[in-house]
C-alpha cells in the first residue's frame, strides 16, 4: 500500500525530529505536512495513528526494544535506528497491520534511505526478534483455534 509507506515515512520524520529537537510532536507533524505538501487524507490519518500509538505506548515500546538489544544499550542507538524501531514496534504491536512483512520492508527502506544498509540489518534483526517473540506465537494460537472450529 503506497499510502501506508508514505504515512510511515511521515511518522518516522516526525518522531526523528521530535527526538532530536524535543519540540511538540503535533507541531512538528503539521510542519512536515505543510513543508512536503501532503494533502492525501489517508496518508495523514495513518501517520497520525502511528504517532499516537508511539506516544501513547512509548515507555512500553522503549522497554521492549531495550529487552531485545543484544550487547547494545538503548542509549547508544542512533536517532534514525531508535525511531525506526519505535515506529515498527508500535505498528506491529498496537495497530495489527494486515501485512506485517510490508511494515518490515518500509521500515528498512527508511533506515537505508537515512543511514545505510548495515543499520537496516541491525534494525531488521531487532524487529524480527520482537516479532517472533511477541506476535508469532499469537498468530500460531489463532491459527490453531481456527482449525479446531
Amino acid at each position: 500500500m503506497k499510502h501506508r509507506k508514505k504515512a510511515r515515512e511521515l511518522a518516522f520524520l516526525t518522531l526523528y525530529a521530535w527526538d532530536l529537537r524535543g519540540e511538540n510532536p503535533k507541531e512538528i507533524y503539521e510542519e512536515f505536512i505543510k513543508e512536503r505538501r501532503i494533502s492525501n487524507e489517508v496518508v495523514r490519518h495513518y501517520a497520525r495513528r502511528l504517532l499516537d500509538a508511539v506516544q501513547k505506548n512509548l515507555p512500553e515500546i522503549d522497554a521492549t526494544i531495550e529487552e531485545f538489544l543484544k550487547g547494545w544499550s538503548f542509549d547508544r542507538l542512533g536517532y534514525v535506528e531508535r525511531n525506526a524501531l519505535r515506529l515498527g514496534v508500535a505498528e506491529l504491536l498496537y495497530l495489527n497491520p494486515p501485512d506485517p512483512g510490508r511494515v518490515f520492508i518500509d521500515i528498512l527502506d527508511i533506515v537505508k534511505k537515512y543511514v545505510d544498509e548495515r543499520s537496516a540489518k541491525f534494525v531488521n534483526g531487532v524487529l524480527s526478534a520482537i516479532y517472533k517473540a511477541k506476535l508469532a506465537p499469537k498468530k500460531e494460537e489463532n491459527k490453531v483455534e481456527k482449525e479446531g472450529k
